[in-house]
């Protein structure tokens, strides 16, 4: 299950996680098939790699493997993301010419981003195509990864959306939050996702 591009996705959201940070993890990838950058979210963190962001509410996955990206044209490459970018995320993806973004698990925080394009002509030329949610459970463990994030956090405008778009997710989030997190912050991203996935009907 956890193998290749989305291994090396999830594993950068794991660290995310076990940081206290929030759990999203991005791999850009050249047409070649080769790794070109990586990042991961450093919300919570006061420091993290030159170039990237910490410590702020823009230390965003995506944000972070682009924001070394030299200028160019990368409308070969594909940036994989554990969970469906944001409007910030878009934006970025968007000003680094990347042709295609795919992602693990929809953010219902986010829906109707694919209609961002209509809005301008010059906004549509560049818009990075979308490609997701996945058909595994990969897409449940990239859904409720952040969302125990969020329910530690309080974030209720995100927990009320998840209640309307994604129940199963978010109370399957809700067990996991505390002593559960705690102990799974302890164990492995292999560990972690035998447990999580092994005790959901979403997956």
């Amino acid at each position: 299950m956890l193998t290749g591009i989305w291994r090396e996705c999830f594993l950068l959201a794991w660290e995310s996680f076990r940081a206290g940070s929030i759990p999203v993890g991005a791999v850009l990838v050249g047409p070649d098939g080769a790794v070109v950058s990586r990042g991961r979210n450093r919300f919570n963190e006061p420091d993290g790699p030159p170039g990237e962001v910490a410590g702020s509410r823009i230390a965003h996955a995506e944000v972070n493997a682009l924001a070394t990206l030299a200028p160019g044209d990368y409308r070969e490459h594909v940036l994989y993301s554990t969970l469906e970018p944001c409007l910030l995320c878009s934006a970025a993806l968007r000003f680094s010419h990347i042709g295609t973004v795919r992602f693990a698990a929809e953010d219902p925080f986010w829906t109707g981003m694919d209609r961002v394009p209509d809005a301008s002509e010059n906004i549509a030329r560049r818009w990075t195509r979308r490609e997701g949610p996945l058909d595994s459970p990969l897409r449940t463990l990239g859904a409720v990864l952040p969302l125990i994030s969020s329910v530690e956090r309080g974030a209720g405008l995100v927990i009320d959306c998840h209640e309307r778009q994604m129940p199963e997710i978010l109370r399957l989030a809700e067990r996991l939050v505390g002593e559960p997190a705690a102990r799974l912050r302890t164990l492995t991203l292999d560990q972690a996702a035998a447990e999580i996935l092994g005790g959901s009907a979403a997956s």
